[in-house]
């Protein structure tokens, strides 16, 4: 189901239940794609008993995710919830949001500029909103322009930096991969050691013996 703010339910259920809940926060509507959102007429429409795959399928993205790293990485979390706020946006407002697909990418410069502030901040909780927020844009229109221009996601794009970047640390002699990966910004070694092998198809430990 979906439920708008400030609508108060009383629901009942004579069964065992499992229930997962999201929890948006209203503001969170027109920051993300402000350019395009009037935000004194935007209101979601309750839905009940509703079947939405593209919503099931972010949240238990998001709830694996949080069970697996404790969402720490916000930028991720953020690009989940930026594609949710969208599609709720597009399909149960009451002026259904027509939102442009923009495409091109972004200018060069902008396209720089994000990069530089992403290589700037590697080690740190990177934001989706900071990133948009520095180069003057919406977080969704950011995202989407982001990854027309280099086929990443701003999230994928990280990942791949900080994987680099923990490379050139291990090659340089730095062998404590526990310390490698809290410097490159990643929450557990756990964590560096999924995505190092996934995108260079060999462990941490084995890199490191090369």
């Amino acid at each position: 189901m979906i439920s708008p703010p400030y609508l108060h339910r009383k629901l009942s259920w004579d069964i065992d239940a499992k229930f997962l809940l999201l929890r948006l926060e209203p503001k969170l509507f027109t920051s993300t794609v402000d350019e395009s959102v009037d935000a004194d007429v935007v209101q979601i429409v309750p839905q009940l008993k509703i079947r939405d795959p593209l919503i099931q399928q972010i949240a238990l993205t998001l709830k694996t995710e949080l069970e697996t790293d404790g969402l720490s990485d916000r930028l991720y979390a953020e690009s989940m919830v930026n594609a949710l706020a969208v599609h709720l946006l597009r399909r149960y407002s009451t002026t259904k949001q027509k939102i442009p697909a923009y495409s091109g990418g972004l200018p060069n410069h902008k396209l720089q500029q994000a990069i530089d502030y992403i290589q700037a901040h590697l080690a740190e909780d990177v934001s989706l909103e900071a990133i948009a927020t520095e180069l003057g844009m919406s977080q969704y229109y950011f995202a989407r322009l982001f990854k027309q221009s280099i086929g990443y996601s701003p999230y994928q794009y990280l990942i791949k930096c900080r994987i680099e970047c923990a490379q050139k640390l291990m090659i340089q002699g730095q062998q404590n991969i526990a310390n490698v990966a809290m410097q490159v910004g990643f929450a557990s070694q756990s964590q560096f050691g999924r995505h190092f092998k996934r995108i260079t198809g060999v462990t941490p430990k084995q890199f490191g013996r090369k």
